[in-house]
């Protein structure tokens, strides 16, 4: 393991990040005073500090720290000897998954860790053990820390004195040093009218036109629309009750959804209790409304997973929102969310106009081999199944941090397991590479980069799920804008690619 000499003239990089119980302080004094100790930090070691990385915003998630995101690319391209952070827990006490991310890219890249208590070299077996361990710990003191706040929380709620936001008819006060609402009167009587109209048979659409035409704005939009009059409609909040439990969240990629998800529960899952501020509407009124609501067309319900193979991927030419997934006279349209929009097209004929563009792209990326190649099929198929082998060694990874992490194996077994699925993937890397040099060697065609990539989607589309669809397709087209005229035909629609650059 490296000793102070070892590191004199070293260049490293500083990474800079508020911890837990700095919450509340002034994010730029704490960094401010991190800055100066990691730099009397490397003067003691002797190292050249060449870039800082300051993180100003706070996420568990790995991909919610885009500092943390560059400072790994950086290591992985061995631009630094050395990284210097306050303390381990600095660089990761979220996901088992992405403080894995994190060491083994320190590891692969043989950075070295710099703290001011200690000097962590990760190939060295007893410092990578014991950043294992204190990384496990920090993990564990960040989950024990979000349930005591989660029952601060809920006890708020169940004293009927938790305030978020103000939602539409409200504002916020305090009463006997607790925060409330009280009924805010140029907002309320909008809230009294959508209710009335709703119980006498009008729908959420004329109801947001109506209370537009009035003058009523929301909150966090120019004008209301069907969803948002619909949110006010369902809230038990304008009968005085307070609401928990209304949403949950599914992580990116956890279900093969390429992006954070939120769901919202159905009322028979939600926690009510009553709350300190005034009602706005009665609760008769309030129940016959919720009554009709229910006798009506409801949406397919969201699990989280991705229904549509489109999904997040076509915009709509005129408005600039993404095109939806929606049934209509028994069949799947694509269609824009907001009225007087685009027209809509059957959703299989967009479909299919997608695949033959990645067709026709494909044909033209592609470039003949010459005609006295020697036949490589036996070392394409040879790399393609290490590939294969690869991608399933760095799914049990994550499952082992899994397991880990709910307490189905204990650290020794973790790490032999851990131990055996690494040496399994140093042993299938080394075969990829020399699979991959005798390719070469042998003069073998290689099509641009992004010929392969299209040809992976256009070979697996038809046997994966709308997720794994959706997944294959945003992997080559970073957006598709979408056109069509009202009172035409069918397939008289305009799509507009733009390609991933690779």
């Amino acid at each position: 393991m490296p000793t102070a000499p070892d590191l004199l003239g070293r260049t490293a990089a500083a990474y800079l990040r508020k911890s837990r119980m700095e919450e509340g302080l002034d994010t730029e004094e704490v960094l401010r005073r991190h800055r100066q100790g990691l730099d009397e930090c490397a003067q003691r070691h002797g190292l050249d500090i060449v870039a800082y990385y300051p993180e100003v915003v706070s996420g568990e998630s790995l991909y919610a720290r885009p500092q943390m995101l560059r400072l790994l690319e950086d290591v992985e391209a061995g631009r630094f000897d050395a990284v210097l952070c306050m303390d381990l827990d600095r660089l990761s006490r979220g996901r088992m998954k992405d403080q894995g991310i994190i060491l083994d890219a320190f590891k692969d890249s043989g950075t070295l860790i710099v703290t001011p208590e200690k000097v962590y070299d990760l190939s060295d077996e007893i410092d990578d053990e014991l950043a294992e361990f204190k990384t496990f710990m920090s993990r564990r003191e960040y989950k024990i820390i979000n349930k005591r706040l989660r029952r601060g929380l809920r006890r708020s709620i169940q004293d009927g004195c938790y305030v978020a936001n103000a939602p539409y008819g409200y504002r916020k006060v305090t009463v006997d040093r607790r925060p409330t609402l009280e009924v805010y009167e140029p907002e309320a009587r909008f809230v009294r009218i959508m209710y009335s109209m709703y119980a006498n048979g009008y729908g959420c659409v004329a109801i947001a036109n109506h209370v537009n035409a009035m003058g009523a704005r929301p909150h966090r939009s120019d004008a209301f629309s069907r969803s948002s009059v619909a949110k006010i409609l369902r809230s038990p909040t304008y009968i005085g009750k307070v609401v928990w439990d209304q949403k949950h969240h599914i992580k990116k990629n956890s279900r093969g959804n390429p992006k954070h998800i939120t769901i919202y529960n159905p009322p028979e899952q939600w926690t009510i209790t009553d709350g300190l501020h005034p009602p706005i509407v009665d609760e008769a009124l309030y129940s016959k409304v919720q009554d009709i609501m229910a006798g009506r067309r409801h949406p397919a319900h969201n699990d989280g997973t991705i229904k549509s193979p489109l999904a997040g991927l076509v915009q709509c030419a005129h408005c600039g929102g993404n095109m939806q997934r929606m049934n209509m006279k028994g069949q799947p349209y694509l269609l824009c969310p907001k009225p007087g929009c685009c027209a809509a097209a059957k959703f299989e004929l967009v479909e299919a106009r997608i695949l033959s563009h990645l067709a026709d792209t494909l044909a033209q990326l592609r470039i003949e081999p010459p005609a006295h190649r020697q036949d490589l099929s036996p070392l394409e198929d040879a790399l393609a199944a290490i590939a294969k082998e690869l991608h399933t060694v760095q799914r049990q990874k994550a499952r082992l941090h899994e397991l880990l992490e709910l307490g189905e194996y204990d650290l020794p077994t973790y790490r032999e397991r851990m131990a055996a699925v690494r040496d399994k993937q140093l042993d299938l890397e080394r075969r990829q590479e020399d699979a991959r040099r005798r390719l070469e060697q042998a003069g073998a065609f290689a099509p641009p980069p992004q010929a392969h990539t299209i040809q992976t989607v256009w070979d697996a589309y038809w046997i994966s799920d709308a997720a794994h669809r959706n997944a294959l397709l945003h992997s080559v087209l970073e957006r598709i804008t979408y056109h069509k005229e009202k009172k035409t035909k069918p397939a008289e629609f305009q799509l507009v690619f733009t390609l991933k650059s690779h």
